[in-house]
């Protein structure tokens, strides 16, 4: 959503804004171009506050604020080159901690988390005229893009019921991940399920790739017992310091009746 300062500006110039597959899109006749390339006002910015429609984007998205009230900031002014007309709004290949801003006056994360907007921008982007101006002199349609990395967590499996079985293992059918056991975990009730976990962790897809079976690993071979094990849900992640270690893992929790 354009701050209600840029919106005046794009109406200065006849530009209009579109919702695309990916963002937001501005349109323009070519006289706006012209008018754009030619202004004075150098100190001249357009300013974005970009909501997510998925209430899950701060779960699956790798990147933890410092601080309660910091905020994500992009700004061209940092714009690497992406291919013919794309440019990447932080110099790294994903969105790092740099992006982070603390919103103190006078710097213009401040200004822009100040004012408010309900729900809360998942981040902020302002894109300097001047800027604009040098892209449009490079391509017809520019583009400006953030680029994030996935959270990962490890995913542990709980199962609830007795297994009928002596050895059973969890195995992936890509052979990529291993899990091991750890044992029975409590539970409240008085009861306790077979607890496995994988070894790594586990980058968080909206639609999980990973294919996994719950087997008995016998003396003949093994056996399936569960075709397809459930994948991990961005709404059911806790944390836990893991033994021997300080630093607290994200893990996510399958519980299997």
């Amino acid at each position: 959503m354009p701050t209600a300062q840029c919106a005046a500006l794009l109406d200065r110039f006849g530009i209009l804004t579109r919702p695309s597959a990916h963002g937001l899109a501005l349109v323009g006749q070519d006289t706006a171009r012209a008018d754009l390339q030619g202004e004075h006002d150098h100190a001249a910015e357009l300013e974005f506050g970009v909501l997510s429609t998925d209430p899950h984007f701060s779960l699956f998205t790798g990147l933890d604020a410092p601080a309660p009230d910091a905020c994500l900031f992009f700004h061209s002014a940092l714009a690497q080159a992406e291919g013919a007309g794309r440019w990447r709004l932080h110099p790294e290949e994903l969105a790092g901690p740099a992006a982070w801003r603390r919103p103190r006056v006078p710097d213009k994360a401040a200004a822009l988390a100040a004012q408010g907007a309900a729900p809360r921008p998942a981040f902020f982007m302002v894109l300097a005229l001047a800027d604009v101006a040098g892209a449009l002199a490079q391509a017809a349609a520019p583009v400006w893009l953030v680029r994030f990395g996935a959270r990962a967590s490890v995913w542990k499996y709980h199962f609830l019921s007795d297994l009928d079985t002596p050895n059973p293992v969890i195995v992936d059918l890509d052979d990529k991940l291993r899990f091991s056991a750890r044992g029975r975990t409590p539970l409240p009730g008085n009861r306790s399920a077979l607890t496995f976990a994988s070894e790594q962790a586990i980058a968080m897809r909206k639609t999980p790739e990973q294919r996994l079976q719950l087997r008995d690993q016998g003396e003949l071979g093994q056996r399936i017992l569960i075709k397809r094990l459930p994948n991990a849900s961005v709404a059911a992640i806790g944390r836990e310091i893991a033994e021997g270690s300080a630093v607290p893992v994200l893990v996510s929790e399958i519980y299997i009746p």
